[in-house]
Order: C-alpha cells, then structure tokens, then sequence
C-alpha cells in the first residue's frame, strides 16, 4: 500500500519528509509483527534483542556496557532488562576475575533454546516482510538505509 494511502496525506513538504515518514510507518509495522511472536514467547523486542546479541558472542560473555552499546533501541535501563532475563533463566551474570567491578553477561541454555525455539517464526516473519523483493533489491534498500542515517550521532 502507498505511503499516501496509509497516512491519508496526499502531499509531502518534500522526497525527504516522505523517506521519513516511509521509514517511520515501515518501522511501526515491521515492530508490531516481531512483537506479537516475542510475546508469544515472553520476551518484549528489547529482551529479545540482549538475547540475539548474546547468542552472537556465544560461548563468550559481554559486559553490561558492551550489551547496552549494541541495541537495536537505545535504553539507558540495560540493568532491568538484564533483571527480567536472569529471573526467567535466559541469561547468568558473575564479576569478572580479573576485574571485581565488571558483571559479565552470558547467556544460559535455556535461552539458547528459547531462541532456537522461535527461529522458525522469525525467519517466516522475515521471509514474508520481504518476499516482494528480490535480494539485490534487499542489499540495495540496506544500503540506502545505511547512507541514509551516515550521520547519525550517538
């Protein structure tokens, strides 16, 4: 559906308003269908996110900081949802012995199967969000993408 059909708005102040407001409907609507599989499994995206980056650096550990500098979306409450996920035994954290001040971060079987778990389900909701697109298409619209946002500052 047309980005002008969606909204109800005919007219854009220019290519540059409708690129935004494009790329702020598509991310609404990509979130709202991962979320409601992560709720199915009792995750929130943000919980879902620690634990696919966890499971990228598996059997390796990351420190809290680490983990918070590479989420999808910025939280400065990284601490809490590492709380929510120890409780639920899908992650472990210990104090470094080599530095007391540091918790290191890893994640536990369980959460390796939860993962494992809903793979499937993520990757149909991948496949059918981008199934109008051939692969070169898809690499080109990742690369606009990342030309798009080459200025952002973190």
């Amino acid at each position: 559906m047309k980005l002008e059909e969606l909204i109800k708005q005919d007219r854009f102040a220019d290519g540059s308003q409708r690129a935004m407001l494009n790329i702020l409907v598509t991310s609404s609507w990509v979130t709202s269908q991962l979320s409601a599989t992560m709720s199915r499994f009792g995750l929130t995206p943000a919980q879902y996110n620690v634990l696919r980056i966890l499971r990228g650096s598996h059997p390796g550990r990351m420190t809290c900081s680490d983990i918070g500098s590479r989420l999808l979306d910025r939280t400065p409450d990284v601490t809490r949802l590492l709380n929510r996920l120890e409780s639920a035994g899908h992650i472990e954290r210990n104090r470094s012995t080599s530095d007391r001040r540091v918790v290191e971060v890893g994640i536990t079987q369980e959460g390796l199967n939860l993962l494992t778990a809903m793979d499937p389900e993520t990757t149909s909701i991948q496949d059918r969000l981008s199934r109008h697109l051939t692969e070169d298409e898809l690499h080109r619209l990742s690369d606009l993408l990342e030309r798009y946002r080459s200025d952002q500052i973190d």
